[in-house]
């Protein structure tokens, strides 16, 4: 009888030991977080195109947001260009935007302090945002 309780509390231990918290609230600076809200730009990163590597720059002047509503609607200064988007994985949003008769792929990452947002451009570009 004493084996077989020591078994069950060894095979218990081991399942709890191997299941990890997933903790999707953003309560902490690295862990996920949610793409709604209003963010404030940062910095802007274009690359000139010349063989280098472009770098973030911080952004000078007026402060401009983004609003980014459960929606699916973009409002702010930050990419006034931008319309609706519809998140596709944890990676991926799909972007419509006024200059294009199309929908975009935009590259995102987002904690619960910051969101970085990628949109395709041949030379690398770039929008880092933090939550207001």
């Amino acid at each position: 009888m004493k084996k077989v309780l020591l078994i069950l509390l060894s095979l218990a231990s081991i399942v709890y030991v191997s299941c990890k918290k997933n903790n999707n609230n953003g309560s902490n600076n690295d862990g996920p977080g949610e793409v709604y809200g209003k963010w404030k730009l940062t910095e802007v990163m274009e690359d000139p195109g010349n063989g280098s590597i472009g770098k973030y720059q911080k952004v000078s002047g007026q402060v401009k947001y983004l609003t980014l509503d459960k929606s699916g609607k973009f409002e702010g200064d930050a990419m006034p260009e931008l319309l609706t988007y519809k998140i596709l994985d944890s990676v991926k949003m799909e972007v419509t935007n006024k200059n294009y008769n199309q929908t975009l792929i935009y590259r995102y990452k987002v904690s619960a302090k910051s969101l970085q947002i990628n949109p395709p451009c041949f030379e690398g570009c770039g929008y880092r945002f933090v939550r207001e």
